[in-house]
């Protein structure tokens, strides 16, 4: 009998040090990005403030093929995976991050059935579907970059709402998407001047208005 308790202990240790080697991928979970941020700015970012990263993923909606708002960076190194678990609400393209573990303990058991949750709670990477090949809009800021179609003023696409005279920012991206949605000029022109483009403008990430027209380009 007391062999028999022994083998016992010893798969249920066996068990557990599987499951803990299962869990450590060393792959995070990146919650709140923003529509215009790509694999490369991820990239940067964690190879910037931890290093050995090994892939980065950004997640795209099978119907619209736009950004989901959320990826998965995978690391080399258990160092480099704990330094990115730090980094919670750290800032990205005017967006703070939310930052986490991409497997949960049970991951071994819940990768049978690919599902991808959406919210805070944890996410198993079996369920990360393909990346897509189509070209997203991408919104620029710096004025070294290089970019396709400027959209700031005075251009058509410039957002006529002032911070300040106009409310603060976000009342003045709310105002110029309640505006655009009234131009079908300009709703026409988006899908053909600026799809799958590098457009650019000159005002801050989180005041932007060119996650809104990134957003109508990109939408079927």
């Amino acid at each position: 009998m007391a062999h028999s308790n022994n083998f016992s202990s010893t798969q249920t240790l066996q068990s557990n040090t599987n499951n803990t080697s299962t869990n450590r991928t060393l792959s995070i979970h990146v919650g709140n990005l923003s529509y215009n941020t790509v694999e490369n700015d991820l990239e940067a970012l964690f190879n910037e403030k931890c290093g050995s990263v090994k892939r980065v993923r950004i997640i795209y909606d099978n119907n619209t093929q736009q950004s989901r708002g959320f990826g998965f960076v995978y690391f080399n190194t258990i160092d480099a995976f704990n330094t990115a678990l730090e980094l919670h609400q750290c800032s990205l393209n005017g967006r703070i991050l939310r930052i986490s573990p991409a497997e949960s303990k049970n991951s071994s058991s819940s990768t049978t059935t690919p599902n991808i949750n959406t919210s805070n709670d944890v996410v198993t990477t079996a369920a990360v579907p393909p990346i897509t090949n189509r070209l997203k809009t991408q919104v620029v800021h710096c004025k070294k970059s290089n970019y396709d179609v400027y959209i700031g003023r005075p251009s058509d696409w410039g957002n006529p709402f002032v911070i300040g005279k106009d409310g603060d920012r976000s009342d003045v991206i709310r105002k110029y998407r309640n505006w655009i949605m009234r131009q079908p000029d300009l709703l026409s022109r988006a899908k053909i001047e600026l799809r799958g483009r590098r457009i650019a403008c000159w005002c801050k990430p989180e005041a932007c208005h060119g996650d809104v027209l990134a957003e109508i380009a990109d939408a079927d």
